[in-house]
């Protein structure tokens, strides 16, 4: 398997542990807040959905391809300039993918996230 493959599942293991956490705690504040009768719990689980997407939307943290970049200079090392110069756009593009990725599911958790959190508690109320 290519190691961009690789890292483009392991990209998106993370969105999706991030997507399903998110789900798990608004799932949490409905439950509670059903059995409670106070639809706050839902809205602080906007809370939470907030900070999820904040960790996810400072990608720096979470993608840390040092083996692959290991590797890649490695082979810039061994190999003539054009290969390098095809090493350095693929380098580009990869960057420019994960960015995107990460950053639009970093926004759509984020716009969520505070929209329950600060509407969360009237649908109680409907």
């Amino acid at each position: 398997m290519p190691l961009t493959e690789q890292g483009s599942r392991a990209l998106r293991r993370v969105v999706a542990w991030f997507a399903g956490a998110s789900l798990l705690a608004m799932a949490a504040g409905v439950w509670i807040s059903v059995a409670t009768g106070d639809w706050m719990w839902f809205a602080r689980s906007g809370a939470v959905l907030t900070a999820l997407g904040l960790v996810l939307a400072s990608r720096k943290v979470l993608i840390a391809r040092a083996d692959l970049v290991s590797l890649l200079q490695e082979m810039e090392q061994a190999d003539g300039t054009q290969r390098t110069a095809r090493l350095e756009s693929f380098k580009r593009l990869q960057r420019d993918l994960d960015r995107q990725i990460v950053e639009k599911a970093g926004f759509a958790i984020l716009v969520i996230g505070t929209l329950v959190w600060g509407f969360g508690d009237l649908i109680g109320r409907l």
